[in-house]
């Protein structure tokens, strides 16, 4: 029993022994072919390329995204420096072979303990390998080929060298690569001369340069730059005093190093959604990109927005932040300026007075509630404790829309908005690509003000909107994308949905083009060129924080706005009709030097014509005018479907005759714009009696000649219109007699 026992065991462990050294062949087997499968692409990780290549719209190329990437020798480095990424992204980089069986173990637990993807098991090595040679797509075949080209890496490369590709390539946002592109982008320096908190705060925006770039989140800028800190200090990698002198310090950011590279910026990050993959993969696919940046145009607009920026910023000794976007009538993108240390893509702010028209008079006109002309009062009101004021302090009495808009007045606006409701205001704001929400939906609307915000670009497409009459065309920064060998991988679709009726473009255009002649705009007015204009202020409270002012043609649409985004208030003495506006006029008489663009054409539908003016002076009514003479007419753009109202005195006269003994009283109404004439005709023959002008109220004409008569006809005309009244005298005065007969008699009687 023992033997057969013994015999038994020993095949037992022969067959876990056969299984076991299968599974260890087979593995080693597939590692073996895993390993030589894949090849190291020592070119493409040791290559000083990292730019993306971006064109203007002549196919010039741009020279910030294919120059060869700032290298940085890892030995000029400070010692912090490598300590801060080692420490943050791989403690254990000096230890492993490429990859952390301890670290990937670890996030295993932890990732499935708590149900997420909390954890990253990345090291140095994989960073680099995925970041140059790899995608980001999240599959298992892309992690096992991660890792084993990070063993390869290892083998060939020493840890040294592997530290100084990954710090030349890693990705810190706002389109730098490498720590000495985001050293000079941040803090305009390179990066051996970068301070312990610096080189903290760059340790800390790679996990995710948005959530972290001091650029837009300051805030997380500076938890982040804590944690790193804390991090050196736990490992003992910096002294007490040194993590609390970084702590307790500020992130001072670069000024504008004068190379803008804003629209190549927005070019990439639409190209990205384009093709739906990483800036990385654009990179390492060696994509060019043409776009439709017209360079000297996007020179001019450098030109002037730091001139007047930078002249208003020495003035007020504030630093501004400003943007300028021109678009074209196709929707393309020919100049972008983001004037800023901050990055402002998909920036939301305030849209202050530049949202009534959108989200107050365009709908009223749409619903044929106001017309240019009709005059709303302007006054204290209050809605349930809000009192708005204007700009001025001062309220205007009666004013019209065109004055309104002009001026920028809040109340009219407001009365406005409470007029027209909330849901009509709701519906244009998105069919022009402004989504508000719920809480948005109050009177504070009508001033512009949005929990949230704005983005900058949804003001920008909705003006230009407008500006086409209607036709929503979006914009676009991207003509083409091109491959590596110049094939065409994607070329820009014309897009154009009509959104809105070009009668009502047209009417609020044209207001529109009052403000650039004589409201809040009226600088450009000196360039003498058809150009619909508004400016807007916001404020939160008792400090102004945005200014702008948005312009356009028939063929372009400029916007430029002005802010702090650092401490979100501006200083006094600067204007939305001054500095934003001045941006813009000085792009405006760039762009028509040498032509001049035609005008807004009057659609179907839409027509100027004359109303009332007496009528209009006196009541504020707009209705037909009662005289052909020009001193009493007034005239303005109407929907045919919403003209001036028919005058029903327009033909009454009301011509009256009275008799008494001592002959016939002839009355009238008459106004001052007309002229009278007044006859008589008896037995046929007809007689002037008199004429009028220049007179008003009840007229009254005495004719004592009257008892001679059997009849009397009085004719009165005025110009088109005529009324005639006919009295009996012998039938008055025997009538008068039989009167006078009865009243004796009773007289006698009694």
């Amino acid at each position: 029993m023992k033997k057969n026992k013994k015999k038994v065991l020993k095949h037992v462990l022969l067959s876990i022994s056969l299984v076991v050294a299968a599974v260890f062949v087979t593995f080693g087997t597939a590692a073996v072919i895993l390993y030589n499968s894949y090849s190291l692409d020592v070119e493409a990780l040791t290559s000083s390329n990292n730019g993306i290549a971006v064109y203007s719209s002549n196919m010039t190329d741009s020279t910030l995204y294919n120059t060869n990437r700032s290298i940085v020798k890892i030995d000029e480095l400070p010692d912090y420096v490598l300590k801060a990424f080692v420490d943050v992204e791989d403690k254990r980089f000096y230890k492993h072979n490429g990859y952390d069986i301890k670290r990937i173990i670890k996030a295993g637990v932890v990732n499935l303990t708590t149900n997420s993807r909390s954890q990253g098991a990345s090291t140095i090595s994989q960073q680099l390998v995925k970041n140059a040679l790899l995608t980001n797509e999240k599959t298992f075949n892309r992690k096992i080929k991660e890792i084993v080209l990070s063993i390869k890496m290892e083998k060939q490369f020493s840890k040294n060298q592997i530290l100084e590709m990954y710090l030349n390539t890693i990705y810190f946002g706002s389109n730098a690569y490498g720590i000495e592109n985001a050293s000079k982008i941040y803090f305009n320096k390179s990066a051996k001369d970068l301070t312990l908190n610096e080189v903290c705060v760059l340790a800390g925006l790679i996990k995710s340069p948005a959530k972290y770039s001091p650029k837009t989140n300051y805030q997380n800028a500076i938890e982040r730059r804590n944690l790193v800190a804390k991090t050196l200090y736990d490992s003992k990698d910096i002294t007490k005093e040194q993590y609390d002198e970084v702590i307790n310090s500020k992130i001072e950011l670069a000024n504008y190093n004068g190379f803008d590279h804003s629209y190549e910026e927005e070019a990439i990050l639409e190209a990205c959604n384009l093709l739906n993959i990483s800036e990385r993969e654009l990179i390492n696919r060696k994509y060019q990109i043409v776009t439709y940046k017209e360079d000297d145009l996007q020179k001019k607009v450098i030109e002037s927005s730091n001139a007047i920026i930078q002249s208003a910023s020495d003035k007020t000794k504030t630093s501004l932040d400003g943007l300028t976007v021109v678009v074209n009538n196709n929707g393309e993108v020919v100049a972008y300026y983001a004037n800023s240390n901050y990055n402002l893509h998909n920036l939301k702010r305030q849209p202050a007075s530049l949202l009534k028209p959108l989200a107050v008079y365009l709908p009223c006109i749409t619903h044929n509630i106001l017309t240019p002309a009709t005059k709303i009062l302007d006054e204290k009101i209050d809605y349930s404790g809000f009192s708005p004021n204007n700009a001025d302090n001062k309220f205007h009495g009666e004013v019209t829309v065109r004055e309104s808009i002009a001026n920028s007045y809040n109340v009219p606006a407001v009365k406005a908005l409470e007029y027209v409701g909330f849901t009509k205001s709701g519906e244009i704001l998105n069919k022009l690509g402004i989504n508000l929400t719920k809480s948005d939906m109050n009177l504070a609307l009508a001033l512009g003000a949005v929990k949230n915000g704005v983005d900058l670009m949804e003001l920008v497409n909705a003006y230009s909107t407008i500006a086409n009459m209607g036709e929503s065309k979006g914009y676009t920064f991207v003509k083409q994308i091109l491959d590596s060998k110049g094939n065409t991988i994607y070329s820009s679709q014309k897009y154009s949905e009509k959104q809105l009726d070009e009668k009502d473009c047209f009417i609020l255009t044209d207001i529109l083009k009052d403000t650039a002649k004589t409201g809040t705009a009226r600088r450009l007015n000196s360039l003498n060129l058809p150009i619909a204009s508004k400016t807007g202020t916001a404020n939160n409270g008792n400090e102004n924080t945005d200014l702008y002012n948005v312009a356009y043609t028939t063929k372009h649409t400029i916007f430029s706005w002005i802010a702090d985004i650092k401490d979100n208030k501006l200083p006094n003495g600067l204007y939305s009709s001054v500095e934003p506006t001045e941006i813009n006029k000085e792009i405006l008489a760039y762009l028509y030097k040498s032509h001049r663009p035609n005008d807004f054409i009057c659609p179907n539908g839409v027509a100027k014509l004359p109303y009332d003016l007496t009528e209009y002076k006196a009541t504020g009514n707009i209705i037909e005018p009662s005289s052909q003479l020009e001193a009493f007419r007034a005239y303005d753009y109407f929907k045919l479907d919403n003209p001036p109202k028919e005058n029903k005195t327009n033909h009454e006269l009301k011509l009256n005759a009275e008799l008494n003994k001592s002959g016939a009283s002839i009355s009238f109404n008459a106004t001052p714009d007309k002229e009278y004439e007044l006859y008589k005709s008896v037995g046929g023959k007809e007689t002037l009696l008199s004429n009028y002008k220049n007179v008003t109220g009840r007229i009254v004409y005495f004719d004592k000649n009257i008892f001679k008569s059997d009849e009397i006809s009085y004719k009165l005309r005025d110009g088109g219109n005529e009324e005639i009244v006919t009295i009996k005298p012998k039938n008055y005065i025997f009538s008068e007699i039989e009167g006078e007969i009865k009243r004796n008699k009773k007289k006698w009687y009694v």
